[in-house]
């Protein structure tokens, strides 16, 4: 289908109320043969997702194509390319989740018995996280990460994942938003298993290593996305990153360039 005819599709379908947005959604699927089905959750927009036996509760259209193949797939794929995958996780720990959006990751923690810390500034994305993963009680810390404490101005993009501390040109809007340093956020790093980080924040990934330096020597893996997200002029952060992480003793073992997203290893720990 050619883009613009798409777009305006998506448009006529994001027009439509929720409930009867998903049961097109669902008599489309079922014509194709597809095994998954929505529903309306919260009257502002969330909607939940079920494929067999998994379910998730999101709140952008039309994200749920994500789950075509269910939950835990999707789940996976996402661990795959932060590398996390190449990670051998034998005595749980602590996942801690930077952009955590609807905590896709969280389910790959939990598969791995590891603890889960979610990061989300964007208010119904961060509803979500705590309905899929904390019976929803409000434990998604909804702060950004950063380099120090202060109140910062949050450019929002949640239709497409993108929203940022830094404007860009698919910001819809602005607002204002507590940020904090890693360090003061009260994270709980093991000392048995492995710690882990992945790092998405669309551009302000240095800053937000700057604001851990006592948290590095703690954590194992860290898995970033250094890709073309960094204000108006898309910037990637990757060289920022490395010349961050290499003299700490970190080093690239995986990488997937297509988006740039690299997972770190502490050789100090591991």
């Amino acid at each position: 289908m050619p883009k613009t005819l798409k777009r305006f599709e998506q448009s006529v379908l994001n027009g439509l109320p929720l409930p009867a947005y998903c049961r097109l959604v669902n008599f489309k699927n079922k014509a194709l043969g597809r095994d998954y089905q929505i529903e309306p959750f919260r009257e502002d927009g969330l909607h939940r997702v079920s494929h067999g036996g998994e379910q998730i509760v999101i709140c952008r259209r039309p994200r749920h194509r994500r789950y075509k193949k269910g939950v835990t797939a999707c789940a996976m794929r996402l661990a795959d390319e932060y590398g996390l995958s190449a990670i051998s996780v034998s005595n749980g720990g602590v996942f801690v989740d930077c952009g955590a959006n609807v905590g896709e990751l969280g389910y790959w923690a939990r598969a791995n018995n590891l603890d889960y810390y979610a990061f989300e500034p964007e208010p119904m994305e961060a509803d979500c996280v705590d309905i899929n993963f904390f019976g929803g009680d409000a434990k998604t810390v909804r702060k950004a990460l950063w380099h120090k404490e202060e109140t910062l101005t949050f450019y929002s993009a949640p239709d497409e994942a993108d929203s940022s501390l830094f404007e860009a040109q698919s910001s819809e809007g602005a607002s204002t938003v507590q940020a904090i340093p890693l360090d003061a956020a009260g994270v709980h790093w093991s000392d048995t298993g492995l710690n882990i980080l992945k790092l998405e924040a669309e551009g302000a990934e240095p800053e937000i290593l700057d604001g851990a330096s006592s948290s590095l020597s703690r954590i194992h893996y860290i898995a970033v996305d250094c890709g073309y997200e960094r204000g108006p002029e898309k910037r990637h952060t990757f060289i920022d990153v490395c010349d961050r992480l290499l003299p700490l003793g970190f080093r690239p073992i995986e990488a997937q360039l297509r988006r740039i997203t690299v997972l770190f290893k502490n050789t100090n720990l591991v």
